[in-house]
């Protein structure tokens, strides 16, 4: 018999080039795999580290910021703001509690008047309300002026007005009036009328009859971040604008009165005699009408729907834009004011 014919040479090609992708799909993996995987290690690795370093460079960025010393030019205009709170939130304390929160010279009077057992038609324990305000004032000052002073070294007089320390000082007075706020609009303290022979004035919770001591809390509370509005009074050198009281004001522009004919002579027009000869004078009228302005508006709002409340709301509103301004306020080269004249 004959043999059989072989195969044809297409039938053996092809199952070469089979065996041969086999081969080679056998031995991929392991002659790729392990470099994709090292490489996507290292790509991982690259980025953590350009996040870290965006965020080290970030905060650094921050801290630089926020240590800046601040320009004092324009500051006249935050002391005019706080001459105006000071006179809206006094002028409802005033009518509730029968003390001040700010002018601890009227305080005063009121706390020796007391010990001494006056005035007869005052409830006897009516001067506590004093003491605590000025107690809770010199408390404010010395934290305040210790805030301040942290920087510099603490036996040194506070002259820092970097933006951190502003920020924080700010921050901390906004939240006092906001929670003395608080407690007057949920009727927990008195924010009525003060009627004679009573310690508290009463709410729609409180009875007039009732001796309520939880009112010295926010007279504490308003007290003592007044002190941060004086510390930044003395920061900027400015010492006859203390932004709560206006005697030293009053005395300042009539005695300067004399003055006036002798600027003007110097003065080659209108806008020049008041704003170059007699700039001071602007600034200490202007505190003394905005002093003024906001003791009318607390007059008029604690007699409207808002009340007691809405009035130490728009202080605690007015305190907090004046905290958003720290964080845009320009930086300034050399801040030391020596006194000699009033930021612009």
């Amino acid at each position: 018999m004959s043999p059989l014919p072989s195969r044809p040479d297409a039938v053996g090609a092809a199952l070469h080039q089979t065996d041969s992708s086999l081969t080679l799909t056998n031995n991929s993996p392991s002659s790729t795999s392990w470099p994709s995987r090292e490489s996507s290690a290292d790509g991982r690795k690259r980025r953590a580290m350009g996040q870290m370093e965006k965020i080290t460079r970030t905060t650094q960025a921050s801290q630089r910021y926020l240590t800046h010393e601040l320009d004092s030019c324009g500051m006249t205009v935050i002391l005019i703001i706080l001459f105006f709170i000071s006179g809206l939130v006094d002028s409802v304390a005033f009518n509730s509690w029968n003390c001040f929160v700010n002018m601890q010279t009227g305080n005063t009077v009121f706390a020796a008047l007391g010990l001494s057992g006056q005035p007869q038609a005052s409830h006897k324990q009516q001067y506590y309300k004093s003491l605590t305000s000025i107690g809770a004032f010199c408390l404010g000052s010395l934290f305040f002026s210790v805030l301040h002073r942290y920087s510099t070294g603490l036996s040194n007089p506070p002259t820092s007005l970097r933006r951190l320390d502003l920020i924080i000082s700010f921050f901390i007075q906004t939240c006092f009036i906001a929670i003395a706020a608080s407690l007057v609009s949920t009727h927990m303290v008195s924010n009525k009328p003060f009627s004679p022979g009573t310690f508290s004035s009463g709410s729609e919770k409180i009875s007039s009859r009732m001796v309520n001591f939880l009112d010295l809390c926010p007279i504490a509370l308003l007290s003592f971040q007044a002190a941060g509005q004086v510390t930044l009074s003395r920061l900027l050198g400015v010492i006859e604008l203390p932004t709560i009281v206006l005697s030293a004001l009053y005395h300042d522009v009539s005695a300067d009165l004399c003055s006036i004919k002798a600027s003007w002579q110097k003065s080659s027009s209108v806008w020049d005699f008041f704003a170059v000869h007699e700039k001071r004078q602007g600034k200490r009228g202007a505190c003394v009408i905005a002093f003024f302005l906001g003791g009318i508006i607390g007059g008029e709002m604690y007699k409207s729907v808002v009340g007691m409340g809405g009035a130490l709301w728009l202080a605690a509103g007015l305190k907090f834009t004046i905290l958003m301004a720290w964080f845009f306020w320009r930086k300034g080269k050399n801040l030391a004011d020596s006194g000699a004249d009033l930021p612009v």
